[in-house]
């Protein structure tokens, strides 16, 4: 193993490189927030802000950690926002189901 690869070890590509102008996009696989948040909205397909919320909030029960409401506001790429009679309900963006098949077939080798 080289260098590059040692250090690429924990990247998972989840875009491939055109040109220089559209390089390459990848991602950590050692995110354990971002699975957990993109296998729960991926199971229940569409969730409203609150169910969210909820799940954050419990998953910082059982953790210890302390996910905040700004998660969802650093990662908007992951998400689709939509909004119906006032609620908002976020399902997974092409590229919030791209990094989470990318991410899941990692753990599967």
């Amino acid at each position: 193993m080289d260098f590059n690869e040692f250090l690429n070890e924990g990247k998972v590509v989840v875009k491939r490189k055109y040109t220089e102008t559209h390089p390459e996009k990848s991602v950590s696989d050692k995110a354990p927030i971002r699975e957990r948040v993109l296998s729960f909205v991926n199971e229940k397909g569409s969730v409203s802000r609150q169910e969210l919320l909820e799940f954050l909030v419990s998953m910082n029960e059982e953790t210890g950690g302390s996910t905040s409401r700004k998660w969802l506001t650093k990662n908007p790429t992951l998400f689709m926002v939509k909004e119906k009679n006032g609620v908002k309900t976020y399902t997974l963006s092409s590229y919030g189901k791209k990094v989470h098949e990318s991410i899941m077939k990692q753990k599967t080798f």
